[in-house]
């Protein structure tokens, strides 16, 4: 019965010390491998960080360039009609927006949704102007059209999703 005694006095500090031993190797474990994860972290977005601020850049500088007043200086030529400044208005934004499809990669969503549908809609005003015009017009009047709905039109899709792109860049610092 002594014995007994004895092995037990022995055996329950034993083993409440070695619970306390892998309770604490469990935790110091845990917590090693939470650092780790979060250096990895720091490591990826340093990386990203870069490129998506970069992508922002670009989309920005896509939707600059297919503003109406930059889009007509930059395609009509003299003694141009209306079609054909039409159908260059019209090409040069689908190639712009072509050449920067990836970025969509690196941008939100809603920022990516908000560039589709300002393409999508001043392909749509350049459409509509034209149809608003008679077969024999210039380029010109053409131009002074969509100016001109440029001007009436506040808070157009464009310079809406312009903001937001400025708005979610602005998060990434």
């Amino acid at each position: 019965m002594e014995i007994l005694r004895d092995l037990i006095l022995v055996l329950i500090p034993a083993l409440l010390v070695g619970a306390a031993v892998y309770f604490l190797l469990k935790m110091h474990l845990k917590s090693e491998a939470d650092r780790r994860e979060l250096e990895v972290k720091t490591e990826r977005m340093k990386m990203i960080s870069p490129v998506r601020l970069q992508a922002y850049e670009r989309v920005v500088l896509l939707l600059e360039r297919i503003t109406p007043s930059q889009l007509i200086m930059r395609n009509i030529q003299q003694g141009m009609n209306a079609r054909e400044l039409q159908q260059a208005l019209i090409g040069n934004i689908r190639q712009e927006y072509d050449h920067n499809l990836s970025q969509q990669l690196y941008i939100s969503s809603n920022a990516w949704e908000l560039v589709k549908n300002a393409r999508e809609a001043l392909i749509s005003a350049i459409n509509t102007a034209s149809e608003n015009l008679k077969e024999d017009a210039t380029a010109t009047d053409l131009a002074q059209l969509i100016f001109q709905d440029e001007l009436n039109s506040e808070g157009s899709t464009l310079y809406k999703a312009l903001e937001y792109l400025k708005k979610e860049a602005r998060e990434l610092f």
